[in-house]
């Protein structure tokens, strides 16, 4: 009797087969792929075990993002990383990856479902920051560090059950939220510090359509209109006007004291009296 064992790779074929012996009889690794050619192992003289190489055939059900998380793909041969740590940020929590790596990913933006799961973008960038993986341009690698994430959960130690039929996801495997203790209130000198620079974007929609008066433009210098003054009326026009024209537009050049450049000095008359 011959026997094959035929399937996805990193499934556990060979390993089966040295199961079945009680010795290692054919090289194991976690990494897919480990087998290269067809070996054929007899057991007695009537049962004959056939190890094949894994097959990665185009399915309906496992897209590559899955294979790759399933262990069926070499993770060092992924040529694009994001679809495969998007596919992981929808089965992990945010909170639950904060609390494995001891990280901050970016909260969502104002007008964004606040408990979408983080872009990959996200994650890998606070990932990145934390670890120092770091490109020469001074930018976080991703591609570098999506390689160490997948890993872990390829590895179990991101932790990860699918719910049985008729179960859902999100009541079968729930992560706990870390306690943490509660900020310290900010001091005012703290806020008067930060909150210049905190601009959220309905701050940018309220100054784009606020109601915005329209003056007028007066080339050279502005007075300051005295508040009992009307606005718009017929005396602010006037004194701004006024005042405009009887002050010195320059008044760091006195040409009035200024010496004629024609008369010499020695040559002005001298008063004795």
């Amino acid at each position: 009797m011959t026997i094959g064992l035929v399937g996805y790779p990193n499934v556990g074929k060979s390993s089966t087969i040295n199961a079945i012996l009680s010795e290692k009889k054919v090289s194991v690794s976690a990494t897919p792929g480990k087998t290269k050619h067809f070996q054929t192992l007899y057991v007695d003289d009537e049962l004959l075990l056939c190890d094949c190489p894994g097959l990665v055939m185009p399915s309906f059900v496992f897209s590559k993002a899955d294979m790759i998380l399933n262990g069926i793909l070499p993770i060092d041969n992924m040529m694009d990383h994001v679809p495969a740590v998007n596919l992981l940020c929808t089965r992990i929590s945010r909170h639950g990856l904060e609390n494995f790596y001891g990280i901050m990913i970016p909260a969502p933006d104002d007008g964004e479902d606040p408990n979408r799961p983080p872009y990959s973008e996200e994650l890998l960038n606070s990932y990145g920051y934390n670890r120092g993986y770091m490109t020469s341009n001074g930018q976080p690698d991703n591609p570098r560090s999506a390689r160490y994430v997948l890993k872990d959960f390829v590895n179990g130690q991101l932790n990860y059950c699918h719910a049985p039929p008729g179960i859902p996801q999100d009541k079968f495997h729930i992560f706990k939220l870390k306690e943490r203790k509660p900020l310290p209130k900010p001091t005012p000198q703290a806020v008067r510090a930060l909150g210049p620079n905190i601009v959220t974007s309905s701050d940018i929609d309220n100054k784009f359509f606020q109601k915005a008066t329209g003056t007028g433009l007066i080339k050279g210098r502005t007075t300051v209109v005295p508040p009992n003054v009307g606005k718009g009326s017929m005396n602010a026009s006037t004194m701004s006007l006024n005042t405009i024209s009887t002050e010195d537009p320059k008044p760091w050049k006195n040409h009035k004291n200024k010496r004629s450049k024609n008369v010499k000095q020695r040559n002005k008359p001298i008063s004795y009296y």
